[in-house]
């Protein structure tokens, strides 16, 4: 019996205007899936065949810098979409790891999958179309944040955003993703 997500559901006819029938069929095209805290989506160097919608936990990405350091990306909250898209897309080995902070739960489509309802569905395109525009409408915003807000103005507005992140990923990693050390991270914290 197949399970069926009345929030993968919500958050198709949240992003594009279809008619919950269709929403539905779409929904019923993905396959449950689970991950437990630690556990990785993606490992560099592997080819990502994953297109996740994260029903429950959080997810981040990061990458390796010089110095062997882990760099985080990028976080993935409950009710959004997770792949990385230059390997899902275009079949290439990743750059970048994507792992659950949390035990994660969700419903996943494979590469093949996600080209057949493509083709199938008008639907199901315009809702990939506003995904990638959204994922890339957001990587601009975080860029232009990195230039041209302090860290105590990117610690805030991360606060004000998104404040289940501090509840479960490790001040490392918001640290890392907030492009400051551990201690300016702490001293934020404190003031």
């Amino acid at each position: 019996m197949k399970l069926e997500s009345a929030l993968l559901t919500n958050f198709i006819l949240s992003t594009v205007p279809i008619s919950s029938i269709e929403a539905r069929e779409i929904t019923n095209s993905f396959q449950p899936m689970k991950l437990k805290k630690g556990d990785f989506l993606l490992r560099e160097t592997h080819i990502s065949d994953d297109y996740i919608y994260l029903e429950k936990g959080l997810m981040r990405t990061f990458v390796h810098d010089l110095d062997g350091n882990e760099i985080t990306t990028d976080f993935f909250l409950e009710n959004s979409m997770v792949f990385e898209v230059t390997s899902f897309f275009n079949g290439v080995r990743s750059e970048a790891n994507i792992q659950a902070i949390t035990h994660c739960t969700g419903f996943r489509l494979s590469y093949q999958e996600l080209n057949k309802l493509f083709h199938q569905k008008s639907a199901f395109r315009d809702f990939g179309r506003a995904i990638l525009v959204k994922a890339f409408m957001a990587s601009k915003k975080r860029n232009y944040r990195m230039i041209n807000r302090t860290a105590e103005q990117r610690y805030r507005e991360l606060l004000s955003t998104s404040p289940q992140i501090f509840h479960y990923a490790p001040l490392k990693h918001i640290a890392s993703y907030l492009g400051i050390t551990d201690s300016t991270l702490s001293r934020l914290r404190r003031k």
